[in-house]
């Protein structure tokens, strides 16, 4: 009901809530038939929730994390929202938690070319904007909440792992150019990066966000509490696509399962050159990272990162443990979400 009411100026009088009338502001369904259609349109995204995708307006890559999590939900960047993704959102998957991955000038960026209600949502979470009858979220109680916890933001401790990863003798060449060119030494590990592709990328993002962060975006995505939980990145591919597959393993999914989940973004994506991770927040010119070598999500990147794991922790529980997520964090990870 709160859904047809972010589209009906005729419901405004009946929304308690200013920011529930802000969103109905210019999103005005004028006709019968547009509601209608509207509705159809939410019957069948709640439908294909069965099959774990739904195809929003401006949120890419959205879907469950896995069918064994029930209120766990992925997706890309959420500045690009529609009022419809927004009503669909906090209402039919009741959306009360988001986790952002991003770096804090990746999210300046989006926040300068998102769409008035995307904004609007965001803003939401920011204000911890009540839930309950007459709210923006009316099912439920309690605030809706937004955390950011970024997996890249040790950008030199990331680049350090990419150097402890090279080969023996590109470390001998990397060492040579550190103590002579500093330039060329950074070039170096930037076309590391290009060259071990997605695979490098996790592997280093696993070591070098700290077990204190790992233990922070594992521990919020598990709380399901207060209702579901949304965890996103910018394209939702790859540090979302990481913590993804950790979240996977943890409820019982299978290796196959959690590398065809992970390569399922290159079809809801379709990725453009540019549609990738920029640590510089810069275009690159004569130097940086090729950051177009890393677009897709090829299935063998995610098998490839998994076998990192076991081979450098033993087993992927191990890892986790590591972080301070084991039996106790697994628990809450399955006790899944309340029923409003």
């Amino acid at each position: 009901e709160t859904s047809r009411k972010w589209f009906r100026k005729t419901d405004l009088e009946a929304c308690s809530s200013s920011r529930c009338q802000e969103y109905c502001e210019g999103a005005a369904v004028h006709s019968f038939f547009e509601r209608i259609m509207f509705l159809l349109a939410a019957a069948f995204n709640a439908a294909s929730l069965q099959h774990h995708s739904v195809t929003l307006e401006g949120v890419r890559n959205f879907r469950l994390v896995s069918p064994s999590l029930p209120g766990l939900y992925r997706s890309a960047e959420l500045e690009q929202a529609t009022a419809a993704d927004a009503a669909w959102l906090l209402d039919a998957a009741q959306i009360r938690t988001v986790i952002d991955f991003r770096n804090k000038d990746e999210i300046k960026k989006a926040h300068e070319r998102s769409t008035v209600f995307g904004r609007k949502l965001i803003r939401a979470f920011d204000t911890r904007a009540p839930v309950g009858c007459g709210c923006v979220a009316s099912r439920g109680s309690g605030t809706l909440t937004r955390w950011s916890v970024p997996l890249l933001a040790n950008v030199d401790g990331f680049f350090d792992e990419v150097a402890a990863q090279m080969s023996t003798a590109r470390k001998a060449e990397a060492l040579l150019y550190k103590s002579f060119n500093g330039r060329k030494y950074d070039q170096l590990l930037y076309d590391e990066v290009a060259r071990g592709k997605q695979t490098l990328l996790y592997t280093a993002m696993l070591r070098s966000a700290g077990v204190d962060t790992w233990c922070r975006a594992l521990s919020l995505a598990a709380n399901r509490r207060n209702g579901a939980v949304l965890i996103h990145c910018a394209q939702g591919k790859d540090r979302t696509g990481m913590v993804a597959a950790l979240l996977q393993h943890a409820a019982g999914d299978s290796e196959d399962e959690i590398a065809q989940a992970y390569g399922l973004s290159q079809s809801l994506l379709d990725e453009q050159v540019g549609d990738c991770i920029n640590l510089s927040n810069e275009p690159r010119r004569d130097g940086g990272v090729d950051w177009s070598a890393l677009r897709g999500s090829p299935e063998h990147a995610m098998r490839d990162t998994i076998k990192w794991l076991r081979k450098e922790y033993g087993a992927i529980d191990n890892f986790l443990a590591s972080t301070g997520c084991a039996e106790e964090w697994r628990q809450t990870l399955m006790s899944g979400v309340p029923t409003f």
